[in-house]
């Protein structure tokens, strides 16, 4: 089962009204959702006054409080145990299968320069799946011996041939760079690159870099979700905590970043308008 917390503010700023909501206190409710198999409780705290009573609360979620789903608006108390559920791996997921649609929208059209920025190593079985529309393949990482294996089928399976190296130069000479993780370091990429990636990066990267997705919520989970959070937030949890593991192989509709949005469609016709092959 999982667990779903919200808060609702409902404090207000006359005198009258406050005195009557501590008389009120604060209410929690929950409510049971099921859909497909899956069960939410979701635990509803309409909030008139301070302090919150996070022990009781503690009492009512129990052991689900170390990954609780929630709006990252709440400040949860790390003294009690209380950490919110991280979509990062999820978010992941969705940059490597919308670099699958545009390189293999590419095929055969655009001889296209890609790499994967896996400093970790998280990634290696993705290599196999590239290798098979971009004849180009690069991959940085710090840890190549994770990708040996990968890139052995690679070559047997496809007949593709994958370099893998720690030298982050090699990003100048990429069109396309997919960062599964987030991005912690500078990158030498060039202005008219794209990176999807699974998170806004923590420092400043050139290049049109996208970071947040949309898609369609399979039917039935959508009344499962919480308004408050996002379509990607809650797939997360469905997909890690209630082993959904259909929605890992859903493609982005539209990867954004702060200014402006894509399609699978429209970076295609961006690389087949566009010198960017190396």
């Amino acid at each position: 089962m999982l667990t779903a917390l919200t808060i609702n503010n409902v404090i207000s700023n006359k005198w009258y009204q406050k005195l009557l909501s501590r008389l009120r206190g604060n209410s929690i409710r929950t409510e049971i959702k099921s859909a497909r198999g899956v069960v939410l409780r979701h635990i509803t705290v309409d909030k008139r006054y301070e302090p919150l009573d996070w022990e009781l609360l503690n009492s009512i979620i129990g052991a689900q409080r170390n990954h609780l789903i929630c709006s990252d608006s709440i400040i949860l108390p790390a003294e009690l145990g209380f950490k919110r559920f991280d979509d990062s791996y999820f978010r992941s997921l969705l940059s490597l299968n919308l670099t699958l649609k545009v390189i293999a929208g590419l095929k055969n059209k655009v001889e296209l320069s890609y790499a994967l920025y896996d400093p970790d190593g998280d990634f290696p079985e993705f290599i196999a799946e590239a290798s098979r529309y971009c004849g180009d393949v690069s991959v940085i990482t710090d840890y190549p011996e994770k990708f040996e294996d990968a890139v052995s089928r690679a070559a047997d399976d496809i007949g593709s041939s994958v370099q893998v190296s720690d030298n982050r130069d090699r990003l100048m000479n990429c069109s396309l760079v997919t960062a599964p993780q987030q991005i912690r370091e500078p990158l030498p990429l060039r202005g008219n690159s794209v990176v999807l990636t699974g998170k806004a990066p923590t420092t400043c990267v050139p290049g049109l870099v996208y970071f947040d997705y949309h898609f369609r919520m399979p039917n039935m989970f959508d009344r499962l979700k919480p308004s408050e959070l996002s379509e990607v937030y809650f797939s997360a949890a469905l997909f890690t905590k209630a082993r959904q593991r259909e929605l890992g192989s859903i493609v982005p509709l539209t990867c954004f970043n702060y200014s402006s949005s894509q399609t699978a469609r429209s970076l295609c016709e961006y690389f087949a308008n566009k010198d960017l092959g190396c």
